[in-house]
């Protein structure tokens, strides 16, 4: 397991907004590599910004960072729901929401009785860019 010490939460972006998640990692270089070639971006085309340093978690579930983050974690760290609908996923933090793109490789849907359904994704769609302070792009899967 990683060190935990080290391993700190970041948001990466893109231009077209469409796969901007959260990443865990040790190094923003690191987060940023991560998400280039797990999305099939070209280096330099994702930017982070630390959110979280020091992350206090002992497990991570998608295995060791660099991993994207799930709601559950983001919850731990003190992340709020904005709104999360199917497909997409919506979070606040420290007085900004941050919106996730969807992983090329899933979709999640929330059932009624509020257990997650995963599906293959077709694509991502980007959303409208939001008042000041929200940041924008498609979502994560959880």
């Amino acid at each position: 397991m990683a060190s935990n010490k080290h391993i700190r939460l970041y948001w990466v972006t893109t231009d077209d907004h469409d796969q901007d998640w959260f990443v865990f990692a040790g190094s923003a270089r690191q987060a940023r590599a991560y998400q280039e070639g797990y999305e099939g971006y070209g280096t330099g085309e994702a930017r982070t910004r630390l959110i979280v340093t020091d992350v206090p978690l002992n497990k991570f579930s998608n295995g060791e960072p660099p991993c994207p983050a799930q709601l559950r974690e983001l919850f731990a760290l003190g992340f709020e729901d904005a709104g999360s609908v199917p497909n997409q996923r919506s979070v606040r933090f420290q007085g900004k929401t941050y919106t996730e793109g969807l992983q090329e490789s899933m979709a999640v849907t929330l059932r009624e009785n509020g257990s997650l359904e995963l599906m293959e994704a077709s694509s991502s769609r980007p959303e409208p860019e939001g008042p000041a302070g929200v940041e924008t792009g498609p979502r994560l899967v959880n």
